[in-house]
């Protein structure tokens, strides 16, 4: 997965919606495998236009490691954004992102659907529950 800053610079490199959306498409195909067994109803995150699984792990150094999946490509995109926003981060510095001011640089809010719009701010609000 990317850091924030790799996707900053690979989004601002993205000069279309079509090229952005492309680019979430390829960043869905690098998540991780997320085993069928994690696809239950406590890690279903509600809200989203499709189905949503979203996981974490706190590790020894009191980092958080995320990890997910959905059923749609752009929904699993935006989720692997996110993941990589908030991966390998204590429960302090995820409470410093702005994710909506991220997702807005990155400029992938701008031709979302409002339905979608409200799952990513489900989304976030799932990672923000780790605080």
């Amino acid at each position: 997965m990317l850091s924030q800053q790799a996707l900053i610079e690979l989004f601002s490199q993205q000069h279309s919606w079509q090229d952005r959306y492309r680019q979430l498409v390829m960043l869905a195909k690098q998540l991780p495998d997320f085993p069928e067994s994690q696809k239950t109803t406590e890690n279903q995150v509600n809200g989203c236009e499709n189905r949503v699984w979203l996981t974490y792990q706190k590790q020894n150094d009191n980092t958080y490691i995320f990890s997910g999946d959905s059923e749609g490509r752009i929904v699993k995109g935006l989720l692997a954004v996110l993941i990589s926003i908030a991966n390998h981060k204590t429960a302090q510095q995820i409470a410093a992102i702005d994710f909506q001011s991220v997702l807005h640089e990155l400029k992938i809010t701008d031709e979302l659907s409002q339905s979608r719009l409200q799952g990513l701010a489900k989304l976030i609000e799932r990672i923000e529950s780790v605080i």
